[in-house]
């Protein structure tokens, strides 16, 4: 069993990890963005060089075609995106439990204060 004095600490320590953990929620925030965004901008551009250059050709594609020949060629960015998105899932996860922890925390102390000690 914890101490008045350990959960004290230890409600100190949860709190900066989860101030540690807003940060990495701001950062992995704005590389999913930034990936995500990227992605698109590579599928489209892809999706219209395709169709420029069959039209050049003089070969109709189908909007299949175009879907999956974007979907190649931006394959590498969009794994990008795939992982820089649950990367901030993950870090709000361990968001969630670090304060479900300190909820904790401040419980068992409210109950410490209660009983006296």
């Amino acid at each position: 069993m914890l101490s008045y004095n350990q959960v004290a600490e230890a409600i100190e320590n949860e709190g900066r990890r989860i101030g540690q953990l807003a940060e990495e929620i701001a950062d992995c925030a704005a590389n999913a963005a930034e990936t995500e965004a990227d992605y698109k901008l590579e599928v489209a551009k892809s999706r219209i060089k395709f169709r420029d250059d069959a039209a050049g050709r003089g070969v109709k594609v189908t909007v299949d075609q175009v879907d999956d020949h974007a979907t190649l060629e931006a394959s590498e960015s969009h794994r990008a995106y795939l992982l820089a998105r649950e990367s901030l899932t993950a870090i709000r996860e361990a968001l969630r439990a670090s304060q479900a922890r300190l909820d904790g925390l401040r419980t068992l102390a409210a109950g410490y204060r209660q009983a006296g000690g």
